[in-house]
């Protein structure tokens, strides 16, 4: 009974120093403010009122209209479509607030998630905690909520591996469906890269296990393998569209070669413990990264991750190996094997970036921690308590922090780093002291692994007070209307045309006013909330000719988009557009009237190559307003006349017309063309064509037509049915280890 007692209260104070923490380090959210970093304004804000729409509307959003003249949603992973928890978030706190409501559920089911996990390893209650605190609560991770897809995914780590400990160590097939449902989860997250290093992670659990047994190891690995390539038949309705889209994006052809950018430099890698050893960072495309913002997770769990690597019981060795290798893997082109690695080896050569794998490396060395942790508390035996060696210990923390400037000095170290050096030997040499001047007696040990889980919870709040992370705004920046509404016609049927990348010069008054402004500049996707259809579009994977048709910059490819409206921060970018609205930071309207309709007709075409499409299509004459440049189809060769076309229903995912063409012509329609649209002419499908580089064509008759787009893509209904039928498979699986556990009892 006592002991019940004891773990209810264990949890009740875990569960209050928890919330304590989150309200310290969220506490800008109680005040009001919401996250609104980089990527969260430019990526997440749009695509979360693009959720909400389309599940008001009772749609899946399998493809955005506003966005690049049209792509895929759900096939763009960090969309998180079919991720409940987003489902919830947006329907309860609207596109704005969910993404902060989400990060702080996520950051907390980080933190529960390794603390769960350094229990089954059998870690102390207090090296538990400092593992959870210390991943879950980190400034590099709580500041990384503008990336809210890599934060969400790495969430579920402690839990996928814990259950592939348990597939390991334990009996019954409910830690192999745990191990495919978490990992499933991490995977419609939307951070592939994240999901690869938890499953690396779990293999090496598994070939790592405590049997001596290679047999045995084999036998665990091929069991968890098993798991992990479940967990990808679950997620095949997410991962198929997104192969598909990668397939149809600048990545594919070998030719793209971005997966070095932001990779991790040695002072980077030194920020981790060292805070501001790593600033000033050098060009945002330099040979540092921009992709985590924040790298310290603190000095103390960093020394404490090292003891337990070297000193730890066996079972810690899988998250050694795995911290070294991460570590090596994130520093991308600083490091020739990791380069060599991540340009040929798949499925890594698929993902850019390797700064995203130093949060698995980070998620390593906070399990590593908490077995230094326990460690320390055992060698504490060995170490008679003495205020004469503790006396000794503090003159020599002061001499260490009056050195730190000299020596720092004197080695190739940047600016910064002399003003965060004192942190290091203040912190360890206050670790030393907990360790000196604990009492001997028969608690000594649990009492030195309490001071030192105090001492990290104290280092993780001052290192939030000192690096002031993450970075909100205030709500009431996000719900002004948006002011250039009243100077759009209603209903809007044309298209705009953004500056997605913003102004070149610097903000004046910083990213807040970048912020402040965003929506009424249209930067870089928020037209999507005003639902606006724009010929510009910012976000991975690039659709394959967006960097020459979409963001070509030329007046030839506004009109054949259909852009009748540009926004700009500074003038109109040509001279005939009709100015209707400058504002105050200099950003104008300008309307044009030479662009093209949506869907017009043309009675000549051409098979082109896709250079000879570009040619005609940055030309200058504008020869496409008369010639189809088809990529496939039969040539036409017809006097001009003319035909009319009226749109007669336009949705996300659908298109009808009315179409009277004079003589046998193509219709032409300027929205991108994409595998998986389908057409009919009058209920009978017709091939699709690709024209102008671009955009979709068919070929029509003389006569009325009602001609009808659909989007209907072959990897959307292939995917569900692999989910649908993993999904049966692994509830059948579940129930028949339930029933096996219940004729056990």
């Amino acid at each position: 009974m006592s002991l019940a007692r004891t773990q209810r209260t264990r949890v009740l104070l875990t569960c209050a120093g928890l919330l304590a923490m989150l309200a310290f380090v969220y506490s800008p959210v109680l005040r009001g403010h919401l996250l609104a970093g980089r990527d969260v304004f430019r990526i997440f804000f749009p695509d979360s009122a693009f959720l909400l729409e389309s599940l008001r509307a009772g749609e899946v959003p399998l493809w955005n209209p506003y966005l690049r003249l049209g792509q895929p949603f759900a096939a763009t992973l960090y969309s998180q479509v079919y991720y409940p928890p987003r489902w919830v978030a947006v329907l309860l706190a609207g596109p704005i607030a969910s993404m902060t409501v989400l990060h702080v559920a996520h950051v907390a089911l980080a933190a529960v998630g390794v603390f769960l996990l350094a229990r089954r390893l059998r870690a102390s209650w207090p090296a538990s905690l400092v593992a959870g605190a210390m991943f879950g609560l980190s400034p590099l991770m709580t500041d990384l909520g503008i990336q809210e897809n890599v934060v969400d995914a790495a969430a579920w780590s402690g839990f996928i591996l814990g259950a592939a400990h348990d597939v390991v160590h334990a009996r019954g097939r409910a830690p192999w469906v745990r191990l495919a449902v978490y990992t499933a989860l991490s995977l419609v997250v939307g951070s592939p890269e994240t999901t690869l290093w938890q499953g690396l992670l779990a293999v090496l659990v598994a070939g790592m296990g405590r049997s001596a047994n290679v047999r045995a190891r084999g036998t665990a690995m091929v069991r968890v393998a098993s798991g992990l390539a479940v967990a990808a038949v679950l997620a095949a309705v997410a991962l198929l569209p997104a192969a598909e889209f990668a397939q149809h994006s600048v990545r594919s052809g070998g030719d793209w070669s971005g997966q070095l950018d932001w990779s991790m430099s040695g002072h980077q890698v030194l920020a981790a413990f060292w805070p501001l050893a790593d600033l000033p960072r050098g060009p945002y495309w330099g040979g540092d990264q921009w992709f985590l913002l924040t790298l310290f997770v603190g000095a103390l769990p960093c020394a404490l991750a090292v003891l337990g690597g070297i000193g730890g019981p066996r079972r810690a060795n899988p998250f050694a190996v795995g911290a070294l290798l991460l570590v090596s893997l994130s520093l991308g082109r600083h490091f020739p094997p990791a380069a060599w690695f991540l340009q040929e080896v798949p499925p890594f050569s698929l993902f850019r970036f390797p700064a995203k794998y130093f949060v698995g490396a980070a998620f390593c060395i906070s399990v590593l921690s908490a077995f230094g942790l326990d460690l320390a508390g055992r060698l504490a035996r060995r170490v008679t308590p003495s205020l004469r060696r503790a006396a000794v210990g503090l003159v020599g923390v002061g001499v260490a922090i009056a050195a730190c400037g000299p020596v720092v000095r004197s080695l190739p170290l940047r600016t910064y780093a002399e003003a965060g050096a004192p942190w290091v030997p203040f912190v360890l040499g206050l670790a030393v002291l907990v360790v000196l001047l604990m009492p001997a007696s028969l608690a000594r040990p649990r009492r030195v692994r309490h001071g030192l889980a105090a001492l990290v919870v104290l280092e993780l709040a001052g290192a939030h007070l000192l690096l002031k992370v993450p970075d909100y705004t205030l709500a009431e920046t996000f719900v002004r209307p948006f002011a250039l509404s009243p100077f759009f016609p209603s209903p809007f049927e044309g298209r705009i045309s953004a500056d997605i990348e913003g102004p070149k010069e610097p903000e004046k008054d910083g990213e807040s006013r970048t912020l402040e402004h965003s929506l009424d500049r249209l930067t870089p996707n928020r037209f999507v909330e005003e639902r606006l259809t724009a010929l510009e579009g910012y976000g991975a994977p690039e659709p394959r000719f967006s960097p020459y048709f979409n963001l070509a910059g030329e007046r030839s490819v506004y009109d054949l988009a259909g852009v009748t409206h540009y926004v700009r921060r500074g003038p109109p970018p040509f001279e005939d557009l009709e100015l209707l609205h400058r504002a105050d930071d200099g950003t104008t309207l300008s309307r044009s009237r030479t662009a093209l309709p949506r869907a017009f007709l043309v009675q000549q075409a051409r098979r082109v190559t896709d250079q000879e499409a570009l040619e005609a299509v940055l030309d200058e004459d504008q020869p496409f307003r008369d010639i189809a440049f088809l990529a496939s189809g039969e040539p036409l060769d017809r006097p001009e006349c003319e035909g009319t076309v009226r749109i007669v229903s336009s949705g996300a995912q659908h298109l009808e017309l009315d179409v009277s063409a004079c003589d046998e012509s193509y219709l032409v329609v300027t929205d991108t063309h994409y595998p998986g649209w389908l057409a009919t002419v009058d209920g009978k499908e017709v091939p699709l064509h690709r024209a102008n580089l671009a955009v979709r064509a068919v070929r029509v008759s003389p006569n009325a037509h009602r001609v009808r787009f659909d989007y209907r893509p072959l990897s959307f209904r292939v995917g569900l049915a692999l989910s649908l039928f993993g999904w049966a498979g692994l509830a059948v699986v579940g129930l028949i280890g339930l029933r096996g556990r219940r004729r056990r009892a």
